[in-house]
């Protein structure tokens, strides 16, 4: 099963529910397509997570990744993953900025370890808008 955005879920959608499966590999030579599935099942009121599998994040993350094509701290190339420098939340319609929608600049490439390390360490700024 190829998947140009490297994510490690699958998308199924059952009779009323949208279910994705995370898939573990412990070697890089494990074919993806032998993977033993992890179901988690994705809340239908909209959370911040769900809004990650959508196609609109993918194309964003996509655009992120090539521009930066290694995490800004440490330089790896692995487990590389988009982080937001800030939230927008946008008062008059009381809601927060899709993670779509933001500016480039607001967006950077980080590596699991250091985007981990860094959401330990620091606050991500939330500005009103």
């Amino acid at each position: 099963m190829f998947d140009p955005t490297n994510s490690r879920y699958r998308f199924n959608e059952m009779k009323s529910k949208k279910i994705y499966r995370r898939y573990k590999q412990e070697d890089k030579s494990i074919n993806l397509n032998i993977l033993e599935p992890i179901t988690i099942e994705i809340p239908s009121h909209g959370s911040y997570g769900s809004l990650l599998f959508t196609t609109e994040w993918k194309n964003k993350r996509i655009q992120i990744l090539d521009r930066d094509q290694k995490c800004l701290i440490c330089f790896s190339i692995e487990n590389l993953q988009v982080h937001h420098r800030q939230y927008h939340f946008i008062v008059r319609e009381n809601k927060f900025k899709l993670p779509w929608e933001y500016d480039e600049y607001l967006l950077i490439t980080l590596c699991e370890s250091c985007h981990r390390r860094g959401h330990s360490k620091y606050k991500v700024p939330t500005i009103n808008i």
